[in-house]
């Protein structure tokens, strides 16, 4: 498992599945493989300095690879040098050993978010909450919430979904004058746009309309064009829309919109507090304790130390 390979170095002869693939250029002008290997434990970059006949047929993101080749250190994070790498049988193996999932039972995530639709006592935002959810469910509740930086994995957008919704609650509880209906629905729907965005709920790619909209439009469009077919209240619909408008804070960051109400600013705020969270978390799974981090590029590029378990 990729976890055993943290802080060991010598020979590896394992199973993995490619997160990613790519064909890349050294300084000195040769082709190699830089790939990132995934399993159930975590995730470690991989390298193949040569690349021999058939080796970009079998490189490809969401395929199975049997790797051979030395694990060691580089200032202070794993990575694999593979010597030799083969295809292997989908029909052979258990994926369920190198496809990561939710950190959070599938029934129980699922429990939990008809329990948060149930929490909105506003019978316009509750129905059409309920509404779009139900028309994306099988996407909304597999899909990852990204392709690489952050939840990527097989139910990340319902996890992280569910995380601000969690979070928002408590905000509210705060804050009591705060909406807690706004603040549901929208944590809920804030990424909706994403089950048109990405491909699939493995090894997922960008589709051509999430490149050529992003999630965001995409979103807003989804939530309002229901919500006119519903005849929502215009100014429910409009501060609902507005929230995933403003979700991510600000336009360099793509934002349409920047966050025009109290609940679109506690919305954006929440997530990116989870994105970045969790984008340390997996800089520290690759990270022994008592070293720093690699530069990590959603966090201003910085490097976070990764303390020592205390006693």
């Amino acid at each position: 498992m990729i976890k055993d390979i943290l802080g060991n170095e010598g020979y590896i002869d394992g199973i993995f599945m490619i997160k990613q693939a790519t064909e890349a250029v050294s300084n000195s002008g040769s082709h190699y493989l830089a790939l990132t290997l995934q399993d159930v434990s975590g995730t470690i970059d991989a390298k193949k300095w040569s690349i021999d006949p058939g080796d970009l047929e079998i490189a490809i993101a969401g395929s199975l690879i049997r790797v051979q080749g030395m694990s060691s250190m580089y200032r202070g994070h794993p990575q694999l040098k593979i010597n030799e790498l083969d295809a292997v049988d989908e029909s052979q193996v258990d994926l369920s050993k190198y496809i990561p999932v939710a950190p959070v039972p599938m029934d129980e995530m699922k429990k939990t978010l008809n329990d948060y639709i149930e929490m909105i006592q506003d019978k316009e935002l509750h129905d059409l909450t309920k509404q779009v959810l139900t028309d994306h469910y099988n996407a909304y509740t597999t899909y990852p919430a990204a392709v690489t930086v952050h939840h990527a994995y097989v139910g990340g957008l319902l996890f992280h979904s569910l995380s601000i919704c969690s979070q928002a609650i408590k905000v509210q509880e705060q804050y009591t004058y705060l909406s807690l209906d706004y603040l549901i629905a929208g944590s809920l729907l804030h990424d909706i746009g994403k089950t048109k965005e990405l491909s699939a709920a493995k090894a997922p790619n960008y589709t051509s309309e999430g490149n050529l909209l992003g999630h965001i439009s995409i979103g807003a469009m989804i939530v309002y064009e229901a919500g006119i077919k519903m005849n929502i209240d215009k100014e429910k619909l409009d501060v609902l829309v507005h929230m995933i408008l403003a979700h991510h804070g600000e336009y360099e960051f793509g934002s349409p919109k920047l966050p025009a109400t109290a609940e679109a600013y506690v919305l954006h705020s929440l997530d990116d507090l989870d994105a970045k969270l969790e984008c340390l978390r997996l800089a520290y799974d690759k990270t022994l304790e008592g070293d720093f981090t690699g530069k990590i590029v959603w966090m201003e590029n910085s490097n976070f130390y990764k303390p020592k378990k205390l006693n």
